[in-house]
């Protein structure tokens, strides 16, 4: 089997799925998505999104379809049993990638909007109401059998039909959620991080404007910890821990949801219930996230708490992670070697999340009612719970010292801001494109490249641009935050990788061709492209 069908077969339709596939699409590969299901769930699960993945839907063309109905998280707030205040978050900073730090959404909203996107993708093919059934490495690639499946009127569950099929591809991702079918068939265990707990979530669709006390935070409460989210604009969420010897079903009655819902000041008048279920949150890590050409992401390789908000979250930087190694690959430039980075990236990233989502668990959520009165005194006599920095890449293909520690801000993400092109101000990405980027402030941070560095540049896509007032500068800096950024950090280039991540910087021009060289030597390059780059 010298070709295949596709170049990625993606598992599964949900977010993660689809930001696989909409990220692979956009690169002009191959892609089908195998979804079990015809039609989108077409309720929440994640609420939340932070400012890096509104950056991955600026670059998908949907972030307009989001803004219009989400809802920016300014502050987030701990209250105890008593209605006093514990503490608030500052969460109105504008960040890093040009948006507010944190916001809470409606998922259908950006499925379909990126649904809409992936189906007009010419290279994408959806293979709606087809389960995964089987596989098998062949040839380097893999080799699936899919079966049709069928859904009753009024029953969201899929039967397989006797109907099959067979599709080839380079590489399969398996983003079919924390009973993947696909890990547990390739015998993949998980590592336990030691959290399992059951929570009531109830959504509801708001009827008319509400006054809440506040919009989004916990109720730390020992009787019943409780978390209050927006969802969007025009729905909420609440969740409420299940007690220990409570019967989990007997909170999935409409009694029970206003019963606690009342207890909140919200009644039948005010909302509609449009979901309503136990879920069982579980902090959990797979050993392997590859075997050969098979991948995992999103849920099928962790599962994390819902305190910091980046189960989905995490889950989509896996797969745009991956789609342009993927890229470099089909492309000829990488060897398939460069894919053995995912894992070593990804997963100590996601850990570092779902240890910080562990620990903001523990504060909010203690149900012993001495431990949580001389946590409420603490909070009095002012004390406040260590903030944690957003964790990093510190593994991968990014710039190293000689001690093998990150340098100079390599793997964090790299700045966004407005400049200016052709009397518009738009976002820089909408500029510079979000393949590789070198980026120089008042320069050409290619004057002083060799012909072979400015080959690679080329054979990689990388976008050479520069932000300033001077003669051939790609974009003015509309107001200043380049040239105040680059000044603080003691930088005069960056070179950003395609997932917005920082790969490197250069102190001085002198130092940006050794930049390049140092990226060259790490992306597994074929024989081919280190020629043409020679």
């Amino acid at each position: 089997m010298d070709t295949f069908d596709y170049d990625i077969a993606v598992i599964g339709r949900g977010p993660v799925g689809l930001t696989m596939a909409m990220s692979a699409a956009q690169l002009g590969m191959r892609t089908v998505v195998i979804e079990k299901h015809r039609d989108l769930y077409g309720l929440p699960r994640a609420g939340h999104v932070d400012h890096e993945i509104m950056r991955l839907f600026q670059k998908f063309g949907i972030v307009d379809d989001v803004l219009a109905d989400c809802y920016p998280t300014t502050e987030y707030v701990w209250v105890n049993a008593h209605g006093e205040t514990l503490l608030e978050f500052d969460w109105g900073e504008k960040s890093v990638s040009g948006y507010n730090s944190d916001y809470m959404q409606f998922q259908p909203v950006f499925e379909n909007a990126l649904g809409r996107e992936l189906a007009a993708a010419p290279t994408n093919t959806d293979q709606l109401g087809w389960q995964l059934m089987s596989f098998e490495e062949v040839n380097g690639g893999v080799c699936c059998t899919i079966a049709r499946t069928e859904t009753a009127p009024g029953s969201y569950v899929p039967v397989v039909t006797d109907e099959t099929r067979t599709i080839t591809a380079r590489y399969m991702v398996a983003c079919d959620g924390a009973n993947s079918s696909v890990r547990q068939t390739l015998g993949i265990d998980r590592d336990d991080l030691g959290f399992n707990e059951k929570w009531l979530v109830i959504d509801a669709r708001k009827k008319r404007d509400l006054n809440f006390e506040f919009d989004c935070g916990q109720i730390c409460d020992p009787r019943r910890p409780t978390t209050v989210l927006p969802l969007g604009k025009r729905h909420r969420r609440w969740e409420w821990a299940v007690l220990p010897g409570e019967d989990p079903e007997s909170l999935l009655t409409d009694e029970a949801a206003w019963r606690l819902l009342g207890a909140l000041g919200m009644g039948p008048d005010d909302l509609d219930i449009v979901r309503q279920l136990v879920y069982t949150f579980e902090a959990r890590h797979a050993k392997e996230w590859r075997r050969g050409p098979i991948f995992l992401a999103g849920d099928a390789a962790h599962t994390t708490p819902p305190f910091m908000g980046q189960g989905m979250c995490s889950g989509m930087r896996d797969v745009f992670n991956l789609a342009w190694k993927m890229d470099l690959v089909r492309r000829g430039i990488a060897e398939d070697a460069i894919l053995d980075t995912y894992e070593p990236e990804r997963s100590p990233h996601t850990e570092d999340w779902t240890r910080i989502s562990l620990e903001a668990g523990k504060v909010p959520c203690t149900m012993d009612p001495v431990e949580a009165e001389a946590r409420d005194q603490k909070f009095r006599d002012g004390w406040l719970p260590p903030m944690p920095d957003f964790p990093q890449l510190r593994h991968g293909i990014i710039a190293r010292d000689g001690t093998g520690a990150p340098r100079h801000l390599a793997g964090t993400l790299s700045l966004q801001r407005q400049v200016g092109v052709d009397g518009k101000t738009v976002l820089a990405d909408e500029v510079f494109g979000t393949g590789f980027t070198l980026l120089g402030v008042g320069c050409n941070p290619a004057d002083g490249l060799s012909d072979a560095q400015r080959a690679l540049l080329d054979r990689i896509g990388a976008n050479v641009v520069s932000v300033g007032d001077h003669a051939g500068a790609t974009a003015r800096d509309v107001d200043g935050a380049y040239a105040e950024w680059f000044e603080k950090q003691g930088i005069c280039a960056v070179l950003v990788r395609p997932d917005f991540y920082i790969y490197g910087t250069a102190g001085m021009p002198a130092d940006i061709g050794g930049l390049v060289d140092d990226l060259a030597s790490q992306l597994c390059l074929t024989e081919l492209a280190e020629a043409t780059a020679a």
